[in-house]
C-alpha cells in the first residue's frame, strides 16, 4: 500500500478508509484555522476511487497524526499532473510540503510527466509564496462560481433557434472539433476529454445547435447531489454573439428540474471581464485558484 520514507513520509498506492478519513479530517481543521474551502485541492472523487498500482498521494505523519498531505491529479491526460494538497497550521514552516512536493516531482519525472501545474487557492498566502519559492511560473486562474437564486440578472430571452441537446457517440467527432476551435486546445487532449465525459456515467455533455449546426457543447457532472458545469464553449468565430449566455441559461434551466443542493462552475479565465458572462447569469464567484507551473 505504501512505502515509508524519512521524517513520517509515505508514498501511497492506493487510500485506505482510514487515511482517506485522516485527509478528510486535517482538511477540516485547515479550512477552519484558513477560513476558505478546500474541496477543489482535494477532488474527493478522485481520492476515492485512487489505484493501488500507482503512487499518486503523499502523507506525512508527525506526532501519531497526519499533518501534511500532498495529491497528483491527472485530470484529463497522464501526461500532465495537477499537485495540490495542505499542512496543519500547527506545522506549517518546517518544510513539509517542500518534502511532500520534491517527493511528487519524483515521481512525476519516473514516469515522465510533461507539465506539473502546482494548484493554489488565491487567499492562501503560504500557497503562492510556496510556489513563489520553488521558481514555479503563474500560468492562469481558476474561478469556482455558484448558481445563485437572489443573483441580480436580465433574463436571457428565449431562442427557437438554439436547440441543447444530450450528446452521444455518434457526436464524438464534432465534439472534439468544437473543443479544438473552442478552447484552442490540441486535439488529443480534447479526445481524451470528450473520451472521458462520454463514458462516465457521472458526466452528461450537452451538443448546442444553433440553426442545426453545431456551434458549442457544455458538460455537467454530479456528486453527492451537487451539479458542476465544465468544459463550455463556443465555437471559435461565433464567440461574443450573444450564444455563450443563452446556452448557460437553457443549461441552467435545465438542471434546475432536477434535485440539487447547489449548481456550480469552474472556469478557467485570464480576466476578469471574461467573468460576465456567467455573471449575468447567476453566477458568483465563491473561491479563485491559481495555477502555475513546477
Amino acid at each position: 500500500m505504501s512505502t515509508m520514507n524519512n521524517a513520517g513520509l509515505v508514498a501511497a498506492k492506493g487510500l485506505s478508509e482510514e487515511w482517506l478519513q485522516q485527509i478528510i479530517d486535517l482538511a477540516e481543521v485547515c479550512e477552519a484555522h484558513d477560513g476558505f474551502d478546500l474541496s477543489i485541492n482535494l477532488n474527493l472523487s478522485m481520492l476515492q476511487n485512487r489505484s493501488p498500482e500507482q503512487t499518486n498521494d503523499f502523507l506525512y505523519f508527525q506526532d501519531g497524526k497526519l499533518v501534511g498531505f500532498l495529491g497528483m491529479y491527472a485530470i484529463v491526460s497522464p501526461k500532465e499532473v495537477e499537485i495540490s494538497g495542505m499542512v496543519h497550521p500547527d506545522y506549517r514552516g518546517k518544510g513539509i510540503f517542500r518534502a511532500l512536493y520534491a517527493q511528487a516531482k519524483a515521481e512525476c519525472e519516473k514516469h515522465g510527466v510533461m507539465q506539473i501545474l502546482l494548484v493554489s487557492n488565491r487567499q492562501s498566502k503560504e500557497a503562492s509564496a510556496f510556489a513563489e519559492g520553488v521558481a514555479a511560473t503563474y500560468q492562469f486562474s481558476e474561478y469556482k462560481l455558484d448558481y445563485s437564486t437572489q443573483a441580480s440578472v436580465t433574463p436571457v430571452a428565449t431562442d427557437e433557434r438554439l436547440l441543447l441537446r444530450p450528446a452521444t457517440n455518434a457526436d464524438f467527432d464534432t465534439l472534439v472539433e468544437i473543443g479544438v476551435s473552442g478552447f484552442g486546445d490540441s486535439a488529443e487532449l480534447m479526445t481524451a476529454l470528450v473520451t472521458r465525459n462520454l463514458s462516465e456515467s457521472s458526466f452528461q455533455t450537452y451538443l448546442a445547435l444553433y440553426e442545426a449546426r453545431p456551434v458549442g457543447m457544455i458538460t455537467v457532472s454530479e456528486e453527492d447531489a451537487a451539479l458542476f458545469i465544465s468544459g463550455f464553449c463556443v465555437k471559435k468565430g461565433l464567440q461574443g454573439k450573444g450564444l455563450g449566455r443563452k446556452i448557460l441559461s437553457q443549461t441552467v434551466e435545465i438542471l434546475n428540474q432536477r434535485e440539487h443542493t447547489r449548481i456550480s462552475l469552474e472556469v478557467a479565465v485570464d480576466n476578469q471581464n471574461a467573468l460576465s458572462l456567467y455573471q449575468s447569469t447567476g453566477f458568483e464567484v465563491v473561491s479563485v485558484y491559481d495555477y502555475y507551473v513546477g
